[in-house]
């Protein structure tokens, strides 16, 4: 069994932890559309805040969505699915973290 790694690079912007990225700023570094953003709220895969009747995520929930679109993309997976993958992708890391020896 072997587990997907990926990389995720974010060019041309700086996330700080604690500044929120609009919808349209999500979309655009994720290459898709702010429908898809909208429906993967709504089917509970990303989690926002909504401020002013628009959506705004964390640094956390653009490294997530950038994983969904890319495994929804590379296996043609259904968004379930993709973030099925990434919860576990997630999970592994964190495993790995915890048993990682200590110098």
């Amino acid at each position: 069994m072997s587990i997907i790694q990926q990389q995720i690079v974010v060019e041309h912007i700086q996330v700080i932890d604690g500044e929120m990225l609009q919808t349209e700023e999500v979309a655009r570094l994720c290459c898709v559309t702010t429908q898809w953003v909208h429906t993967r709220v709504e089917q509970e895969i990303l989690h926002a805040v909504m401020r002013d009747g628009t959506y705004f995520f964390s640094s956390q929930m653009l490294i997530r969505a950038k994983q969904v679109a890319n495994i929804e993309h590379q296996y043609d997976a259904d968004p379930q699915l993709a973030a099925l993958v990434a919860d576990l992708v997630e999970e592994v890391r964190t495993l790995r973290a915890q048993v990682k020896p200590s110098d």
